[in-house]
């Protein structure tokens, strides 16, 4: 009888502590944010209430960090605005509905030469980019665009990266003795099932991309080779951005941000360049003279100090709703909502690695 009583209390216990055991909380994904996107505010919006902007790029003044540009395109056109002001300052024409923009810097420092790159029903329609008052020059009209591209560093040139049936092109960017562009014939670097966006560490040349399930993935520009970095589950994106930073610890390590968009709710969501880890999201929350961001359809970072609140960055969205259709928050304010530690930005006209200091001599004076 004991015996029996006492199975029958050993029987208990196990089943008790398996209850226990099922009762636990299941271990969040690493690679999904855990709480709701928090929210941040947008400090200025740009461009006409009820324009239909299809997407953006920064461009970084080579002396006077507050002449930075904000390019945007919608319809047949791109246009210029000063971040500092808002003011449009140069708009150019382009052959049909203007899609993506992207723009890159030939050579390296201040006397860099920037460019924009637009898509359009022909083509890719190049720009050089000037200063004050800021203009839009015609450099070069080419074939063979598709909807989806980057642009970006390797080594001393840049090359354009076209997304074309779940294949990735690389095009070189050259150019004419009379300063026109060139673009070399597309050349497939690597595959990847349903890639839908592209972004280049102008640090490495590495090819960030992101597909329609929401899989980011790091490609080597020299092999092809493909490295998974991160998945972000529930979301469909509708948009994809690369922020570079070098990290506050350890300090002046390359570090950023991978930036999914998703369109439906407005919230953007954040993963960590190096590992993939996920960093948290944020939502553009209404203020006094800004309506919420409750859907968007393209997003834009711009790494450089561009003055003012935006000395450590920007980040751009595009919005369908409500309001002014771009809003700007400034990184800082990003990063404070994720409680995330503040580097150095990345200067997009010379992005490479802060050189580290050299060991100074220690001469020890001994008296006589």
């Amino acid at each position: 009888m004991r015996l029996t009583v006492l199975i029958l209390a050993m029987i208990a216990v196990a089943a008790l502590a398996a209850c226990e055991r099922k009762a636990k909380p299941v271990a969040p994904d690493p690679d999904v944010p855990a709480e709701e996107a928090r929210e941040v505010a947008a400090a200025d919006a740009y461009a006409d209430v009820g324009e239909a902007v299809n997407a953006v790029a920064f461009w970084s003044h080579p002396s006077i960090n507050f002449e930075g540009l904000l390019l945007a395109t919608s319809g047949p056109a791109i246009a210029a605005y000063s971040i500092e002001t808002g003011e449009q300052r140069a708009s150019a024409m382009i052959d049909g509905p203007a899609g993506g923009v992207a723009v890159f810097y030939a050579g390296v420092g201040p006397q860099a030469q920037g460019y924009a790159v637009v898509t359009n029903a022909l083509g890719y329609s190049f720009f050089r980019i000037d200063g004050q008052p800021g203009s839009l020059t015609p450099a070069a009209n080419i074939g063979g665009a598709t909807a989806r591209f980057c642009v970006g560093r390797r080594g001393p040139g840049n090359v354009l990266y076209q997304l074309r049936d779940d294949t990735v092109e690389q095009r070189a960017i050259t150019f004419s003795a009379d300063g026109g562009v060139l673009l070399a014939d597309a050349a497939a670097l690597a595959k990847i099932e349903g890639v839908a966006f592209c972004a280049v560490d102008d640090r490495s040349g590495a090819v960030i991309t992101v597909s329609e399930d929401g899989a980011i993935r790091r490609i080597d520009p020299a092999s092809g080779e493909s490295f998974g970095l991160a998945i972000a589950t529930g979301v469909k994106p509708a948009g994809a951005a690369l922020f570079l930073m070098r990290t506050a610890e350890p300090a002046n390590a390359p570090g950023g941000a991978v930036a999914l968009l998703d369109g439906a709710s407005g919230a953007i969501r954040f993963y960590d360049l190096e590992d993939g880890h996920a960093l948290g999201s944020v939502r553009i929350k209404s203020t006094f003279d800004l309506t919420a961001v409750e859907s968007a359809t393209a997003i834009a970072a711009g790494s450089g100090n561009y003055g003012g609140v935006y000395r450590d960055g920007a980040l751009a969205v595009v919005t369908a709703g409500p309001g002014a259709p771009i809003r700007l928050v400034p990184w800082n304010g990003v990063l404070a909502a994720l409680q995330l530690p503040l580097g150095e930005n990345v200067d997009p006209r010379d992005p490479s690695p802060a050189a580290e200091e050299k060991d100074l001599i220690n001469i020890e004076f001994v008296e006589p």
